[in-house]
């Protein structure tokens, strides 16, 4: 196994040895603190998540914002829209400003994103999604990627035929989550989707849905081949899941064991960079649901938690923290 340090997730795809784990990009979750985090928790692989290519485009109020990142991150970068020209002009300003690729989302299923026929709604006009992929692969020089679903509702094999036309296109490589765009994230996902796709292309494929745990990313290799695998909702409080489950695919090592004080540490330097990041109320605000998150499982946890979702004075919520 190649050592899990190299951050060229090319390369490692491409290393038969090698099966990197990438944090999946979660609107929301995945912000500029959170990714902060992540890194200081051994994450290689991310990506600014779910940049809307209008916004670029437009010059609308989040421009600066997605700009600033990508040019203080030189992060792998993710876009959705509908529009070729409009995604095309985008990601060539996200690759002049410093983005390491583009992952171009064709898998979301959140209704504001279908209503503007971006995200998942493009695999219902193949032709449209095609033009949207070779229009984002010739305007930028740096690698391209697809996300996307197995199809729009089951029995549906567009997001199949849309990565067999990225590979055509050149992508370098693409993800596919193992559900229907009609299931959201309920049910079971479909592996064994994953593993025909891993068969037939010759670029890598990033496995992603139900993985929860270290084990579910070896079975996941095991079953389907894929070159990768890519771990979403876990990560939702969890910023070590990534490298435990590296270091797990690497020597079955199992997860170590956190000590509170040790977990506390790292989520208080959470609500600092959020702070710092959203200012005192937005921060504490935006907050709240990665505390939820941290604290599932714990016991005790539940009255803790009641409390400090409506705890406005960040001092407080540190104090409480420290006596848990």
């Amino acid at each position: 196994m190649a050592i899990a340090g190299n951050d060229n997730l090319l390369e490692r795809l491409h290393d038969p040895n090698d099966h990197p784990v990438c944090a999946g990009p979660l609107a929301g979750w995945t912000d500029a603190p959170y990714r902060k985090i992540l890194r200081e928790c051994g994450v290689k692989h991310l990506w600014i998540p779910f940049i809307s290519s209008h916004a670029i485009d437009s010059q609308g109020p989040n421009r600066d914002t997605y700009v600033r990142e990508v040019e203080n991150e030189g992060e792998h970068v993710q876009i959705f829209g509908s529009n070729p020209e409009i995604n095309a002009r985008a990601a060539a300003v996200l690759e002049r400003k410093g983005a390491r690729s583009i992952d171009f989302n064709a898998g979301c299923s959140v209704k504001k994103v279908h209503k503007g026929g971006g995200g998942s709604a493009l695999l219902k006009d193949i032709d449209l999604l095609t033009s949207n992929l070779k229009a984002i692969k010739d305007a930028v020089g740096i690698p391209v990627s697809l996300k996307t679903r197995i199809g729009f509702y089951s029995g549906d094999k567009s997001g199949i035929e849309a990565c067999k036309r990225a590979q055509d296109l050149g992508y370098a490589w693409v993800t596919l989550h193992g559900r229907y765009a009609k299931q959201a994230l309920g049910g079971n996902a479909d592996w064994e989707e994953i593993a025909k796709l891993s068969d037939e292309l010759s670029i890598p494929v990033i496995g992603n849905g139900d993985i929860v745990k270290p084990g579910d990313a070896g079975r996941m290799l095991d079953e389907t081949g894929c070159a990768g695998v890519m771990i979403g909702r876990a990560i939702m409080g969890d910023p070590w899941i990534i490298s435990d489950t590296q270091r797990y695919l690497e020597d079955r090592s199992p997860r170590p064991g956190r000590t509170r004080s040790e977990m506390v540490d790292v989520i208080l330097a959470h609500q600092q960079v959020m702070l710092e990041h959203h200012g005192p109320e937005k921060g504490c605000r935006e907050f709240r649901k990665h505390l939820v998150k941290y604290l599932r499982g714990f016991a005790q946890a539940a009255k803790l938690r009641s409390v400090l979702v409506r705890l406005d004075d960040p001092d407080e919520v540190t104090r409480m923290l420290m006596e848990f």
